[in-house]
């Protein structure tokens, strides 16, 4: 066996080489089943489709722990094609990889609508009962849909590799509302963990040695990607950028709201502010 190309350590799982193409995610003894068949679900749910994602390999046990085997995919992640790339241009392939993701459907995935519930209420805690069921109210106005959702489309997981632009972790995946999806991309960059910070996509020996000048250089390099990916779904969707930002409104609400129950994901604070003035401007 060829020595490990990645071993990388997560929340829920560790993924390492398993042979000279491919993957195995090593799951934590402490994950449910029920959340392992759920990604099982939904990587076998885009096999044989057409799209550029891993070939999903069987379930196995892996050194008495429960694993998958994924298709092994070489190449550097967008995040890391932005230090070499024209970051304006990745941002364009970013957003034309999840327009192209948005036109397969996949029935049997979750709904997105029940998905965004079901997140919801396991926010009530962080959110409290008002802001919960507020947002509760404006879901049952959200639009339906039957597009693939990924629901964690970043930079890091969209790899240029020798067959092309390759989409990968598929563990969280829906049907429905494909602005849904574009709103949760929006959400990890205006909100979430690259919003005030590049320090996550940087590798954690590094971090030190950049001063506030570049970090913040590169901050507005990421403020730049994120307004570009918008711009080019846009183009892709063939309507102007002001019937976009209707469309997606609801949405910008609802997907931050639900990403609560996480301890690191989001700005909290900012978020609040966000969906009070939202819901002022907003009230019958």
């Amino acid at each position: 066996m060829a020595e490990f190309e990645r071993n990388t350590t997560g929340f829920t799982a560790d993924v390492e080489q398993f042979d000279e193409d491919t993957l195995v995610k090593i799951y934590r003894d402490y994950v449910p089943q029920a959340d392992i068949d759920r990604e099982i679900r939904c990587t076998e749910a885009i096999q044989g489709k057409g799209l550029p994602v891993p070939e999903y390999r069987g379930y196995i046990s892996f050194q008495g722990r429960r694993a998958i085997l994924l298709e092994y995919i070489r190449g550097e992640s967008a995040s890391k094609a932005m230090a070499s790339r024209d970051p304006l241009e990745v941002a364009r392939d970013f957003a034309r990889v999840q327009y192209r993701l948005h036109q397969c459907h996949s029935p049997g995935l979750e709904d997105s609508r029940v998905r965004y519930e079901r997140l919801l209420r396991r926010s009530e805690p962080q959110l409290g009962s008002d802001l919960m069921n507020r947002c509760l109210k404006l879901l049952e106005k959200a639009p339906d849909g039957d597009s693939l959702c990924h629901n964690d489309y970043h930079q890091g997981n969209l790899i240029y590799s020798p067959k092309g632009l390759i989409c990968i972790d598929w563990s969280d995946a829906s049907q429905g509302d494909p602005l849904a999806d574009v709103a949760r991309t929006v959400q990890m960059f205006d909100y979430g963990p690259m919003a005030n910070s590049v320090v996550p996509i940087l590798p954690k020996g590094h971090r030190a040695h950049f001063t506030p000048e570049v970090l913040a250089a590169m901050k507005q390099r990421t403020r730049v990607f994120i307004r570009e990916y918008e711009r080019e779904y846009v183009r892709q969707m063939g309507i102007s950028f002001e019937e976009y930002e209707k469309l997606v409104d609801i949405w910008k609400v609802i997907v931050p709201a639900s990403r609560f129950w996480t301890e690191w994901d989001c700005n909290k604070p900012h978020i609040l502010k966000m969906m009070y003035r939202w819901f002022s401007a907003h009230e019958d």
